[in-house]
């Protein structure tokens, strides 16, 4: 088989941001298909440069991720983001002119604009064309009252155009596939596919790796809540700050995050007026030392906004903090509470309830044989519904089936079951 998978935002060797697709093209590269990626010329989440990619295997696949440059600072405003969309896409769609005629187009939004970039290459292509959904554009950006219903209208058609013009849509949120049945798509042309547990990573030494974590950070015998993930408005970081403020005569317990984006500067200005000493801030980290840091820390923390498409999100941070074994401390609403609260996986209050957020840390400090068995039952669940490598067997099953044109065939798959 041979894949074209546009994906603006594919994210480099040990760079922040999501593993999965990565872990994908590479299991497809070992199961001898021919994948092109094309993807912009910079990470996401720090503008860093990213480099383009080749790998052979020994199964006569191969893997090639071409680099586009795009204009960068996209976060400085919407108009700014619209422009990095607009330009990448109709680069990767001139690009992939050049490629040879693949079996099947994946196109994952967001963007939006490269999605239509995908569909349009594989009309042309008379190829199927699978849809990756990762976020819901423009319902989110009405929700956050960036744009207008008015200007969302257009942006809408767009994308309506691609859900109903895909062979199959892939979903990584139970939301988002409830949104998309709402929306008219048939239940049977839709996948949920989330994020998943590396469970590699249940083969290491995790006590060693623990003792060495806590040593190089000086953690000592403290109790370590940690954040790991991005400092947005969505994440409402703030939250957490004004968490470790209510338990700052609690000298057993400290809060370390990791991690960058535009709010960051405002949580840190934040941390320094109400003068805490008991909050350390650190710069994202590669993939691989997320885990490490994960093994060593006592309890992860999530916090979210609120917005009628809360339950939209289910973040990579849950998986991890499950994967490792951590027991959640949670302030927000959606899907993942509910998940959290089902499986026994950790505390939740409601959003922006910091000092409910506080009591529950406080408890699971004061009890730390409790808050143990809370982070294995958050592993049991994870590595039993959502390990990687399942995951993306059923990934890789499902385009096999695309480029044989016996999409409809096969059944859908949801491995959550909560939406």
């Amino acid at each position: 088989m041979r894949l074209v998978y546009f994906y603006q935002f594919f994210t480099g060797p040990n760079a922040p941001g999501p593993g999965q697709p990565r872990a994908l093209v590479d299991q497809l590269g070992r199961e001898g298909h021919q994948v092109d990626v094309i993807a912009c010329d910079f990470n996401v989440y720090n503008e860093q440069d990213e480099a383009p990619e080749e790998c052979q295997y020994p199964s006569g696949g191969s893997v090639r991720v071409h680099r586009l440059p795009a204009p960068r600072n996209l976060r400085a405003s919407l108009r700014n983001r619209l422009q990095t969309y607009l330009v990448f896409s109709w680069r990767a769609w001139r690009f992939s002119r050049q490629l040879p005629r693949p079996d099947v187009v994946l196109g994952t939004i967001q963007p939006l604009f490269n999605g239509y970039a995908a569909m349009r290459r594989a009309r042309q292509w008379r190829v199927p064309f699978v849809l990756e959904v990762r976020d819901l554009w423009p319902d989110a950006l009405v929700a956050k009252k960036a744009i207008t219903p008015w200007q969302a209208a257009p942006l809408e058609r767009l994308a309506r155009s691609l859900y109903f013009g895909a062979d199959r849509v892939v979903t990584l949120t139970p939301g988002i596939r409830r949104e998309l049945l709402d929306k008219g798509i048939s239940s049977e042309a839709l996948d949920l596919i989330p994020n998943a547990f590396d469970d590699s990573m249940s083969r290491v030494d995790r006590e060693m790796i623990r003792e060495d974590t806590r040593v190089k950070y000086g953690w000592g015998d403290q109790f370590v809540a940690v954040y790991v993930g991005a400092f947005t408005e969505v994440t409402a970081v703030d939250v957490i700050i004004r968490t470790a403020a209510e338990l700052r005569q609690r000298k057993d317990i400290r809060f370390d995050l990791y991690g960058s984006g535009q709010t960051r500067s405002k949580v840190m200005a934040l941390a320094g007026e109400l003068e805490l000493d008991n909050v350390h801030f650190h710069e994202a980290v590669p993939k691989a030392e997320v885990y490490r840091i994960l093994a060593g820390a006592d309890v992860g923390l999530m916090a979210l906004f609120r917005s009628p498409l809360i339950h939209i999100y289910f973040e990579n941070k849950l998986i991890d903090y499950m994967g490792a074994s951590l027991p959640i401390a949670a302030a927000m609403g959606g899907v993942q509470p509910e998940l959290i609260k089902r499986e026994g996986a950790g505390l939740v209050v409601d959003s922006f309830d910091h000092k409910g957020l506080a009591k529950g840390i406080a408890r699971l400090a004061d009890d730390r044989e409790a808050a143990r068995d809370i982070g294995q039952a958050g592993h049991r669940f994870i590595s039993t519904h959502l390990a990687r490598s399942e995951v993306i067997r059923h990934y890789t099953r499902l385009l096999e089936a695309a480029a044989a044109g016996k999409l409809k065939g096969l059944p859908t798959w949801d491995p959550l079951n909560i939406c």
